[in-house]
């Protein structure tokens, strides 16, 4: 709890049909809440993987959550994040006014993502 609202955290990915593809994006929402500053964090997912966005927006509801920080768990800004993110939350937003919903960035460029770069290609070359 921050302030006097209960916020949630909402990881959104992709999705896939590899049971195991999905499982980078637990390991970040497990390592956010051992870091125990949000008491609500979940993922979900665009297409073929459960839950879906709305189902996810719903657990976040039903957990008491005034307010939902939604992640995008996209590299790129492609269309799923420019239109197909923003139109689905909408609509769920519209059903449920009283839950502030708030949208932060896709992952996107950053230095670190530079330095996970360069430590993917030392560990190609040894």
């Amino acid at each position: 709890m921050i302030g006097n609202e209960k916020r949630a955290i909402l990881l959104l990915g992709h999705g896939s049909r590899a049971s195991d593809a999905n499982e980078a994006m637990y390991r970040v929402a497990q390592d956010l809440k051992e870091q125990e500053v949000y008491s609500i964090i979940e993922c979900a997912f665009l297409e073929m993987s459960s839950p879906d966005i709305a189902t996810g927006l719903t657990t976040c509801k039903a957990q008491g959550a005034a307010t939902i920080l939604i992640i995008p768990y996209f590299l790129h800004l492609g269309m799923h994040v420019q239109r197909d993110l923003p139109q689905i939350i909408g609509q769920w937003h519209e059903a449920n006014p009283e839950v502030a919903v708030k949208q932060g960035n896709h992952l996107g460029y950053s230095p670190l993502l530079t330095q996970l770069v360069q430590q993917r290609i030392d560990e190609a070359i040894s």
